[in-house]
């Protein structure tokens, strides 16, 4: 009817491995809310797919890094299920995908999440309606990678690991719709293996910028710094927050996290530190959801078997990971983008390991060139590291400062910049 508002309808696509893709999916809806012609819908791309495929992976991924099987996880979910897996999966479910979207008629398309930006693309580019991909981390794979789309994100690095992959390749040249038949079905997944397996030599499906990239194409993107939950800016009482949870005061307050999967990570750095380390702290040990490594860690607290000058906190999952960054001094933790992210806007320098997920490696990258943090190469080089930033922290802050301040750097800024690029609002 004449003079109503006709309201933006956004679909934002998240993924459930692990939880950045949606937690960044709740980020974008809190940005993009508060204008009364907007729309938001969040849905999983499984759910939209009627795929049940992810959960097989995701239940594979965090019992690999429970274990700390680092190599075999990468091999596996980074590239073998992406390389051989994934083109047969698009082939399936390109047209129910295509149709179920069809049903929501989205006005723009945000995605956080691997594995479902070609066949969002295509949908895009057919309505010709904006498509946005929100990538959580430094290093890139080619899926979440479209010539189509804007790609939204905190570091320049990354937009050279996405411009340095070549649009002529298959994965992203050939038309794959609902019109496609069997046969190009067939040529579609033959190209691919023809291209990253027979071609591997040359083709990648992977990019992280920890070398000099060529540019292969002009793909658009905008970079808006780091960006995590608002509870991250927001300025905190650190001794309140340590009367809080019963933090004795006057000593270093050093963190061991692996996200909330927790894992055997967690007692391998506990054991170094609380036998090796001479400098008395406090040692706050995120368990995530692991259970069963809280019990283990508070049996190694009463034992006593350590040495008495290292204080051994052990907490479960909590939602406020950011108050504990408030009073940390240093954060260790296993190479996570999600985490690297948070210990940069709170100023904390980290400790991290070589030993990564490809996904993850791009952290490390950018910890190694821009001095924010230390990364060690053997566990016996963690207490090492250790003293090295409780000795040098405004060195290690003063270089996360000078980091930050190449991009937006408060959740105001960075919300005005996402609103003026998404919805055209200022």
């Amino acid at each position: 009817m004449w003079g109503e508002t006709v309201s933006k309808k956004i679909l934002i696509i998240y993924e459930k491995m692990g939880m950045g893709h949606l937690r960044m999916a709740n980020i974008l809806e809190d940005i993009l809310n508060g204008s009364g012609d907007v729309r938001i819908f969040k849905l999983a791309g499984s759910e939209l797919s009627g795929s049940s495929d992810v959960q097989g992976i995701v239940y594979l991924w965090n019992l690999f890094i429970r274990k700390n099987w680092i190599k075999a996880v990468d091999i596996l979910v980074n590239f073998i299920i992406r390389i051989v897996g994934v083109p047969i999966i698009e082939v399936m479910n390109t047209k129910p995908f295509l149709g179920k979207l069809e049903q929501i008629d989205p006005d723009i398309i945000i995605s956080t999440a691997d594995g479902f930006n070609r066949v969002l693309g295509t949908y895009a580019r057919e309505k010709n309606i904006p498509f946005y991909i929100f990538l959580t981390e430094v290093s890139v794979f080619s899926d979440l990678v479209n010539p189509y789309a804007t790609h939204i994100c905190y570091f320049k690095e990354t937009v050279e690991a996405i411009r340095s992959y070549d649009f002529q390749l298959t994965y992203f040249s050939f038309v794959l719709n609902r019109a496609t038949g069997f046969l190009r079905k067939i040529l579609y997944v033959l190209k691919n293996y023809n291209d990253y397996i027979i071609h591997a030599y040359k083709n990648s499906i992977y990019s992280n910028p920890d070398k000099n990239l060529p540019q292969r194409n002009n793909a658009r993107c905008e970079v808006i710094g780091p960006l995590a939950e608002k509870k991250h800016f927001t300025y905190k009482n650190p001794e309140f927050i340590k009367q809080k949870y019963n933090i004795p005061k006057d000593v270093p307050n050093v963190i061991i996290a692996s996200g909330s999967i927790g894992g055997q990570f967690l007692m391998d750095m506990v054991n170094i530190i609380s036998s090796e380390c001479e400098t008395p702290l406090n040692l706050l040990v995120m368990c995530g959801l692991d259970r069963q490594m809280y019990q283990r860690m508070l049996e190694v607290k009463k034992s006593g078997n350590h040495l008495k000058h290292i204080n051994i906190m052990p907490f479960e999952y909590t939602d406020s990971f950011n108050e504990f960054l408030a009073v940390a001094d240093c954060l260790i933790a296993r190479p996570s983008a999600g985490i690297f992210i948070e210990s940069l806007i709170n100023r904390i320098p980290q400790i991290t390991f070589t030993l990564a997920t490809s996904n993850d490696r791009g952290a490390i990258t950018l910890m190694q060139k821009y001095e924010t943090g230390e990364v060690c190469k053997r566990p016996k080089d963690l207490v090492h590291a250790l003293n090295k930033i409780l000795n040098n922290r405004d060195r290690y802050r003063h270089n996360i400062e000078q980091l930050l301040s190449m991009y937006y750097i408060t959740y105001e800024e960075k919300k005005a910049k996402l609103r003026e690029l998404i919805l055209n609002v200022r």
